[in-house]
Formats: C-alpha cells, sequence, structure tokens
C-alpha cells in the first residue's frame, strides 16, 4: 500500500543533486543486496550530510540529530517483539517499477532477518511505503498489518506544518509492538479456548458415563425387584390353594 505524502512538505533539492544520491543509493543497495552489510559499514557514524548504516539509509538527513533516539527505538523494537527495522529515505522511487514492489525487491535484496519491516519514502514523489520481508511471520506480513503500519508512519508526516519523519518513524514501530501484542493476546485467547474446550469435553464424557452407570444400577434393580415380587407371589400362591382345597374337602364331608 503507497501512502502519498505532499509535495509542499518536503525540503527540495536540485534535480542533478537528487539524481546523483539515487545513483548512489542504488548502487549501495545492490551491493548490499550481494555482499551484506559489513561492520564497519553499520557503525558509521552520521554526518551532516545524512545516516548511512544497515538499518537506516538517510542521506537527505531527515532524521536530522533525532537519529540516535530512532535508533535506540529500532534496538528496543527488535528486542520486545523480534522484528527488525530498516529505513530508508530517498527523493525518489525507482522509477517505472511499482513501489510496493521496488521497495520488496529491495527489502529482499538485503537478504534479511525473519520478521522484517521496511519504510521507504520517496520524499520528492510524495510517496510512503512499508514493505514485509518474504520470511516472516503472518501475523506481520498480512495485508491488514502492513495497511495499518503505512497508515501508522504517515500520520506524523501529513498532520503537521512539516513532515514529522521522526515521528513517522517511530509511530510505525509503535504500530509493530501493538500488532505483536494483539497476536500475543489472540494466542492466549486460543489456548483459554482450547483449554475450556477440552475441560467441556472431559465433562461431558464423565456425565455420560455417569448417567449409563446409574441407568444400568437403576435397570439391574428393578429386575431384581421384579424377580423377589415374582417369588414372593409364587410362594404365597400354593398356600393359598391348599387352604381352599382343604375349606372345600371340609364342606364336602360335612355333606
Amino acid at each position: 500500500m503507497v501512502e502519498r505524502i505532499p509535495l509542499h512538505k518536503t525540503s527540495p533539492l536540485s534535480l542533478s543533486a537528487m539524481r546523483r544520491v539515487l545513483a548512489l543509493l542504488l548502487s549501495m543497495v545492490l551491493a548490499v543486496g550481494a555482499l551484506g552489510p559489513t561492520r564497519g559499514y553499520a557503525d558509521e557514524p552520521q554526518t551532516d550530510a545524512g545516516t548511512m548504516t544497515d538499518t537506516i539509509t538517510d542521506p537527505q538527513n531527515l532524521l536530522g540529530s533525532d537519529v540516535g533516539s530512532v535508533k535506540d527505538a529500532i534496538k528496543e523494537t527488535a528486542e520486545e517483539t523480534g522484528v527488525s527495522v530498516r529505513l530508508l529515505y530517498l527523493p525518489h522511487f525507482y522509477a517505472g517499477v511499482k513501489p510496493e514492489t521496488w521497495a520488496s525487491r529491495v527489502l529482499e535484496s538485503m537478504k534479511p532477518a525473519h520478521d522484517t519491516v521496511l519504510l521507504a519514502v520517496a520524499s520528492q514523489d510524495g510517496k510512503l511505503v512499508v514493505a514485509v520481508s518474504s520470511n516472516s511471520q503472518a501475523w506481520l506480513k498480512d495485508q491488514s498489518s502492513v495497511d495499518q503500519l503505512s497508515q501508522a508512519a504517515l500520520e506524523p508526516v501529513t498532520k503537521g506544518r512539516n513532515p514529522d519523519w521522526v515521528g513517522s518513524a517511530k509511530a510505525m514501530m509503535t504500530q509493530v509492538e501493538t500488532l505483536k501484542q494483539n497476536q500475543r493476546h489472540h494466542r492466549v485467547m486460543i489456548i483459554a479456548l482450547s483449554v475450556t474446550a477440552v475441560i467441556l469435553v472431559i465433562l461431558v464424557v464423565a456425565v455420560a458415563i455417569w448417567w449409563r452407570r446409574s441407568s444400568r444400577t437403576g435397570a439391574h434393580d428393578r429386575k431384581s425387584n421384579i424377580r423377589k415380587s415374582s417369588a414372593a407371589k409364587k410362594e404365597a400362591l400354593p398356600t393359598k390353594t391348599v387352604s381352599e382345597l382343604s375349606d372345600n374337602t371340609q364342606k364336602e364331608a360335612a355333606s
């Protein structure tokens, strides 16, 4: 999802300077994709011309003196959520390719770790896009999550008189933490529902077994009572018959 940034809010650069910067960055991206970032490059300090590390590419120095706090936020996000964040600020995206496709290709060329999110900004094009690495978990690379990350990054850039690039990066990372928390809550709910379902099944089975045993016991008692009643009737019947025969005999003798 590409988010557009009002062009009048971006700092101007000469066309020739932007072309040189873009050419340099594309060369850097290709080199990083082929060789991977080196430690010396990652630890390179920021200069007035911008920041160039393995997590932040900001030749226009849009992050300014707050780049340190952004680096801290990237580190904290990785520790809290396991998500790696990369920030890429350019005057323009590569021409002739959809920004989403271009950003995804750039991210994959970096051979990212699992669960990596790239925030790519073309300040002079007025475009912003979020890409998630293909080796990420489902909750992170879901399109709904990508849209939420894009929207979170866009708001600080558009709501003020001047774009808040630092706030944009941090807002996206805050949204990453929110998504992770939601994923954890969802997983806890699934576990709780599963346990509840198992308990209910056990209770149903236990009640069914108790009911069946009770039914068998009741049927056995009823049969036993019927047998006892029948036996009692059979024992009483001959006594009554003998008595009646005796009475009849006495009546016949008297007559």
